[in-house]
């Protein structure tokens, strides 16, 4: 089975070094993907680097939006085993409506309002998976009104029925780097082994 890591939106694969070095997969893909094209134009390429470098089952582990090009991913690919997403806002993020306002050409923040396409879209996605999402509860940032880890709020990583959900005490970012979400990931590979 492959382990196909998907990062968050501002970062890069060496956000998973820690959890890559932690579960020691011999057979992993990190995909990568640009900040200035659109959600779906990203969510095309990273179709076609599967159909290029991956012919066996895959098991995803993916971080904030990645969890959302994971969703997106489940409607191509019958073959993705399981999926472990860290901080994923499935509800999209209500920050990115701020950020909207002033940044209006910003195709991130357009990308992952509540409203936009690219969240919206993943409603109608029906997960049949084992799927864990592991719900960071530390952070805080005031003008949210709802908890939240400092990005996402607690209710938009917990919008969907059709996953199990696990909290864990890190902030948006802290969680990447956190044992107890290593020990999420290892459980939930082992159950699709």
């Amino acid at each position: 089975m492959k382990v196909v890591y998907i990062h968050g939106a501002t970062a890069t694969h060496n956000s998973f070094a820690f959890i890559q070095q932690s579960i020691n997969a011999k057979n992993y893909l990190y995909i990568e993907y640009p900040r200035d094209r659109t959600a779906f134009e990203n969510l095309d390429n990273m179709k076609d680097i599967i159909i290029n470098n991956v012919s066996e089952p895959m098991f995803i582990i993916c971080h904030s939006l990645g969890g959302i090009y994971a969703l997106h991913l489940l409607e191509e690919f019958k073959d993705i085993k399981g999926v472990v997403s860290l901080a994923t806002p499935f509800a999209g993020s209500d920050i990115a409506v701020w950020g909207k306002v002033m940044n209006p050409g910003y195709k991130l923040f357009n990308d992952i309002t509540p409203k936009s396409e690219f969240i919206r879209t993943t409603k109608d996605i029906d997960v049949k998976i084992p799927w864990t999402q592991v719900v960071t509860t530390t952070g805080e940032v005031p003008w949210m009104e709802q908890p939240n880890d400092g990005v996402v709020t607690k209710k938009s990583m917990t919008a969907r029925p059709d996953i199990d959900y696990i909290e864990i005490p890190n902030n948006h970012y802290e969680i990447v780097q956190c044992t107890r979400a290593v020990e999420v990931i290892k459980k939930s590979l082992q159950k699709v082994k």
